[in-house]
């Protein structure tokens, strides 16, 4: 049984007679102190008591988060090392993989990446005063100001705790995390580093991390109200989302990072030799089975550019088998075989494999697979593909899978890279995000390449952090603005 206590800026309140015990997910069990009881210790009644952190230059909250990274080490930091045990037996990463990513937390607290998000998203200028409009409207100036935030995050990777936490303290708003049961602990672990460096440092100041159950009426209604809360951020599934939308009142702005969809579009170049097809199915491979198919950015369809006469469709079985037998070959920091079958799609496979004008089966979801489809459309549980599974569906036409693209399409993987000018504009004006090659062959540098973007980048085709500030203009007559010396840059 673990204590998980809630963190309430800068404050540490443990489970003690009130504490309750809550199941996480993989039968992981927990105890912290009732939520019900502490609302007060959860929220900012008051907004003007962000100034503290509002007066704090970007400079030194970065230079702060970057003296937190280094203390963000597994091996030295014991909250993470509790925090990992617990998201061993609550998530649903095995331990290398898991591992990987709480090693990868220190790179987060970068200070050049962190002062690059904060002036290319939103300007340091604009964050630490009032910046000047050009000349002739000198008069009026435009500041960003923090925010009193909720973040509802999800747990399918921990990396997600440290990134609220650092889009929070660039945006100099007020945070509260509530931590989801697969990842219960991670954002806590973070907040109580920051509490032994710093409890009085104005970041410090503006965390508190708190778990209840989903769907709490009581609590969400007592936390979202606009005298309490300006901005939302809800991660995770749609039934999350349209459990807080019921809580929404004119003042309260809600970001929605939903659940997303990817895929992977293969030319006809890959079925022209098998180097080639070799290449394409490591691509495809490390782009489905990274973090074992959990994450939103993994490849669940892919669509091969191929007719569906007998002899085309041998070759997409081909390049079927490939992508089976390469998942096989991915280091275990990337991707694992599945500790357990999983049951439902196991069903789902067995019934498309009876289906044999229709389907061709390959694998299994332990150790990974693909189920072709004879025609092209995608299966109809293709948002329930995950285990390393994914569904290979035929197209004569590849622009023709802009049909099935919208603002749930996530990142596509391309291959070859002679492909993507075809597809970029169509793909972005039907909804797809992000674009990525998975043309190199090497699984680490593939994954690498996938997962550096500089700094600042769109999140889910937004900017958060933009989004998360409140834009205020102070607007002035021109003679009272030169009187004060106002000045266009």
């Amino acid at each position: 049984m673990y204590d998980i206590p809630i963190i309430s800026r800068g404050r540490i309140i443990a489970p003690g007679d009130d504490a309750v015990e809550f199941k996480g997910r993989g039968g992981a069990s927990f105890r912290a102190p009732d939520p019900h009881k502490h609302i007060h210790d959860l929220v900012l009644g008051n907004p003007v008591l962000l100034s503290d952190l509002n007066d704090t230059p970007v400079r030194e909250i970065v230079d702060f988060l970057a003296e937190a990274g280094k203390r963000l080490r597994l091996e030295d930091n014991p909250y993470l090392q509790e925090s990992f045990a617990l998201a061993l037996k609550a998530g649903g990463l095995d331990e290398p993989i898991l591992r990987g990513v709480y090693d990868g937390l220190p790179a987060m607290f970068d200070p050049r990446e962190l002062t690059e998000m904060a002036d290319r998203t939103i300007g340091i200028d604009y964050l630490d005063g009032w910046v000047p409009a050009r000349t002739p409207h000198s008069n009026v100036r435009v500041r960003a100001i923090g925010t009193r935030q909720l973040h509802i995050t999800a747990g399918n990777v921990p990396v997600v705790a440290a990134l609220t936490i650092v889009r929070a303290a660039l945006t100099k708003s007020d945070c509260l995390i509530k931590s989801p049961s697969n990842d219960p602990l991670t954002a806590n672990a973070i907040a109580r580093t920051l509490i032994d460096l710093d409890p009085n440092h104005p970041v410090t100041k503006h965390i508190a991390v708190a778990y209840w159950k989903g769907g709490d009426e009581f609590m969400d209604s007592q936390i979202v109200r606009t005298s309490r809360i300006d901005k939302i951020t809800a991660w995770g599934g749609m039934s999350s989302v349209k459990h807080i939308q019921k809580f929404l009142t004119p003042g309260i702005d809600l970001t929605a990072l939903n659940p997303k969809y990817s895929m992977s579009v293969i030319g006809k170049e890959a079925l022209a030799s098998d180097t080639a097809m070799d290449e394409a199915a490591l691509g495809v491979a490390v782009i489905s089975g990274f973090y074992n198919q959990t994450a939103c950015a993994n490849t669940r369809i892919v669509y091969v550019e191929s007719e569906t006469d007998d002899e085309s469709l041998e070759r997409v079985v081909e390049f079927g088998r490939k992508i089976a037998a390469a998942y096989k070959t991915l280091p275990p920091v990337m991707s694992t075989p599945a500790p357990a079958p999983n049951s439902d799609l196991e069903a789902e496979l067995e019934a498309a494999a009876l289906e044999e004008d229709f389907y061709h089966v390959e694998g299994d979801t332990v150790d990974g697979g693909v189920v072709i489809s004879r025609f092209p459309d995608r299966v109809d549980f293709y948002d329930r593909l995950n285990n390393r599974v994914v569904n290979i569906v035929p197209v004569a036409n590849l622009l023709d899978i802009v049909k099935w693209c919208d603002d749930t399409t996530q990142t596509v993987g391309v291959y070859p890279e002679s492909l993507r000018d075809r597809l970029l504009d169509p793909f972005a004006l039907a909804g797809v995000q992000r674009l990525v090659a998975l043309q190199g062959g090497d699984a680490l540098q593939l994954f690498h390449e996938m997962h550096t973007l500089p700094p600042g980048m769109p999140h889910d085709g937004i900017e958060p952090l933009r989004r998360n500030v409140r834009w205020v203009i102070d607007h002035r007559a021109p003679a009272t603005a030169a009187a004060v010396g106002m000045a266009a840059e």
